[in-house]
């Protein structure tokens, strides 16, 4: 990404936001504790279903809002997907099986830091499903001028990582996963007990969703929810509209050629607190896009193609929808009667 011509190190940043949107977007399709295991869910193709709407012709819009913000949009997938809230209680309910299950072996897991009632921080900007406040990068004058491109902090947001807590050692890891720190099955027994499939984690995920992998988001769900985000960004209504944005930035003396861009990689815009040329140039950003109707037409399309990709799902995602309220309806009986 290019930064305004007259900033200093101006060709040393690149579309780092655009990445994190999309990290966000599929924060809790598998979600790890911080032991740097795999995922919960099996890393499949993210191509897996993108082919049935392959070729297809971009959807078509009934109109075109003007949206000046994105406090109360809600995109056709989300209720296929889980909300942080349900994301956070599941994995709460899952600490709750893993605590006793590693007592058993003679291990404190975990050894330091908020209990398995302390949450689970969310990705950023997860406040929906579909990580509706930062989607679209940002959108709200009001957090632009305070906070520039930082996140704003939640005090409900907290975190069963502890940053001075040490990475699990051999035996610990393999308990808590059944896997070594290469990923390679590890030992059946530890101190001549049977370590369940997929250790004490893949019992406690199996207890909650039927099975050692399936945490999470269903995949067709998460997918649509991320392909129709990528697909957006290259639609010509879309890709008009930036053009649009991008030349009011350039009035405002910045040079961007999307929204897309944002200075997430430039070393100004990454301390503890936002610098006022990041101010400046957040407030900037937010006021072309009210200008030009970016997330109007950006919202429309995304829907668009979530509709398009929907259509002929819709077995598919009964059963995402089915897997969000058995997994919740699980977590929230183990919090409330205890494993």
């Amino acid at each position: 990404m290019r930064m305004p011509s007259t900033a200093h190190g101006g060709r040393g940043v690149r579309a780092a936001t655009a990445l994190g949107i999309l990290a966000g977007l599929v924060a809790v399709t598998g979600c790890s504790d911080g032991t740097g295991a795999a995922a919960d869910r099996p890393r499949e193709s993210a191509t897996t279903h993108q082919g049935s709407a392959a070729g297809q012709t971009p959807p078509p819009v009934p109109g075109t809002p003007v949206l000046l913000g994105v406090r109360s949009l809600v995109l056709p997938i989300e209720p296929y997907l889980f909300t942080n809230r349900q994301m956070t209680g599941i994995l709460r309910a899952r600490q709750a099986l893993v605590t006793p299950c590693m007592r058993r072996f003679g291990i404190d897991w975990p050894a330091s830091g908020p209990k398995p009632d302390a949450g689970t921080a969310a990705a950023p900007g997860m406040k929906n499903a579909a990580n509706m406040s930062r989607r679209y990068g940002i959108t709200d004058p009001a957090d632009a001028a305070r906070h520039g491109y930082h996140l704003v902090p939640d005090a409900r947001q907290r975190t069963t990582k502890d940053p001075s807590a040490r990475p699990p050692d051999a035996d610990t890891l393999a308990v808590l996963t059944g896997r070594t720190a290469e990923g390679a099955p590890g030992p059946a027994r530890h101190h001549g007990r049977a370590i369940p499939e997929g250790g004490c984690q893949g019992q406690a995920t199996a207890r909650i969703s039927g099975g050692p992998q399936r945490l999470g988001n269903d995949q067709l769900a998460s997918e649509i929810n991320v392909v129709s985000y990528q697909r957006s960004t290259t639609d010509p209504r879309v890709t008009s509209v930036f053009r649009a944005w991008s030349a009011c930035m350039r009035e405002r003396g910045y040079s961007y050629a999307a929204p897309t861009e944002a200075p997430g990689k430039d070393p100004r815009f990454t301390g503890p607190e936002p610098t006022r040329a990041e101010i400046a140039l957040a407030r900037a950003d937010v006021a072309c896009k009210r200008d030009t109707n970016v997330i109007g037409v950006w919202f429309t399309v995304d829907a668009a193609y979530q509709r398009q990709m929907m259509a002929s799902k819709a077995q598919e995602l009964a059963r995402a929808r089915n897997v969000i309220r058995t997994q919740t309806a699980t977590a929230e009986r183990l919090l409330n009667d205890g494993p």
